[in-house]
This record gives structure tokens, sequence and C-alpha cells, in this order.
């Protein structure tokens, strides 16, 4: 062939020299191939049955006129074919057979920027397959941890009708609930950390009396307030 490559993404091989019949059409003539991003490209078919005695490959603007890609002969034909993985796009191409530069009479052909007459191909976009629904895919398997392997017993619906219990329990033990220990005088125990900052009722008042505390920390320091109000007038202005 008189021309000299190497292996490329596209399954050809690189020209390196110069080829019988002249230049690449195009007007290119060397350099760096430029690699089609292959994530998109649409499988197409070439198909050279004009005759040949030796060899026959395709070289077009898809690889940048820089990759001859062999086509082999089909059986029982003397047409020789191949398949090129093509970005979507106009495409110009043109066939080296026994090396020269062929064009095929009987598939689209166009002019370049040149002059040269190049066969030309339109690459649409592949439609992609549309995916079923999760709950109609015929292939989808149930996990491999089902429900009824959990050990852990569902919770009785009778839980979610339950009324809620008045107030947290411990918010019970406030100190003005809480009577001072014999002995002690006045001298109040330390509150627990978890009725800290809430607001709470005295209970054991007499009727008409309503008391409501709530107890903050700085440090080791506790202080209590205690706001005294009737219960009839607090009735009233609610």
């Amino acid at each position: 062939m008189g021309a000299t490559g190497s292996k490329d993404k596209l399954g050809g091989t690189s020209i390196g020299g110069g080829m019988a019949g002249g230049a690449a059409p195009g007007g290119m003539s060397g350099g760096e191939a430029q690699s089609p991003e292959l994530k998109c490209a649409v499988p197409i078919a070439f198909r050279w049955h004009h005759g040949a005695q030796r060899e026959v490959y395709v070289v077009g603007s898809f690889s940048n006129w820089q990759t001859k890609i062999r086509l082999t002969r089909e059986p029982d034909s003397e047409a020789l074919s191949t398949v090129v993985q093509i970005v979507p796009g106009i495409h110009q191409y043109k066939f080296i057979v026994d090396g020269e530069w062929r064009c095929a009479q009987d598939q689209p052909r166009c002019l370049d920027s040149v002059g040269n007459e190049n066969n030309c191909i339109e690459v649409e976009e592949a439609e992609a397959a549309e995916e079923p629904p999760i709950d109609q895919d015929p292939n989808r398997e149930d996990p491999p941890s089902p429900r009824n392997s959990y050990s852990c017993p569902p919770v009785d619906s009778d839980e979610y009708i339950k009324d809620p219990p008045a107030m947290p329990p411990h918010l019970q033990f406030a100190l003005l609930n809480h009577p001072p220990a014999s002995g002690q005088g006045t001298l109040l125990p330390l509150p627990h950390h978890s009725t800290l900052n809430h607001g709470y009722l005295c209970k054991n008042l007499p009727e008409g009396l309503m008391a409501v505390g709530v107890t903050t920390r700085y440090r080791s320091k506790f202080v209590t307030t205690v706001y005294y109000s009737l219960a009839a007038a607090s009735s009233a202005a609610s």
C-alpha cells in the first residue's frame, strides 16, 4: 500500500504515509487524529461492491481523515463491508481501493471545501430505550432481606390512637412539688437537669391560688423564680 501506521480506538490504522492516487481529501495530510467520543456513537455500516484485487479501506471526517479502517469480504459475495462507531452529525468519507482513493458512485456524494468529491452520510442520534417503571419491570428482583425476615416486631396499631401523657413524667419532680427533707429547714434539693428552663405549676395550693415556677442554672448555682396569681383572675385573663 505504501503506507504505514498504528492501531487506534476506531479499530483501524492511522495513516502515516502517502497513498497512491493523491493526498487525503479535505486537505488533511498529517497531524494527530482526533478521537471521537464513543459514548454517543452510532454503528454505521460501510460497503464497497465495485471490485478490488487486494484491500479496501474506508477513511472519513469522523476520524479527521487520519484513520483507515479495513473492510472484510462478505461470505459468498464479492462485496466488502465493515461497521464503524460514528458520532452523530454529517460526515464525509472515501474508500481506498488497492491503494487508490475512490468514491462510491452509488452512495450520496458531495464536494469538500477544496473541490474533492467525497461520499457523505448524516448520522442521527440513536433513540434511547425507554426503561419500564420499577413496578412493571419483569427483571426486577425483590430485595435480599424482605420485611417478613426482620426480627423487630411491628408496632401495635392501638399505640397510635392513645392520648399522649399530659406532661413528661420527670417534670413532676420540680422543686415546688418536692418538699424539703426533714431536718434541713427550708433547704431544697438540687433540681434535676431535665427540669431546667421548663415552666411548671405548683400542686397542693389553696383553692383559688396558682403558682408557676421556672428554674435556671448558672455554673453551680440554681435560681428558681415563682410567680403567684389568683386562679380566677388567671382564668378571666385567658
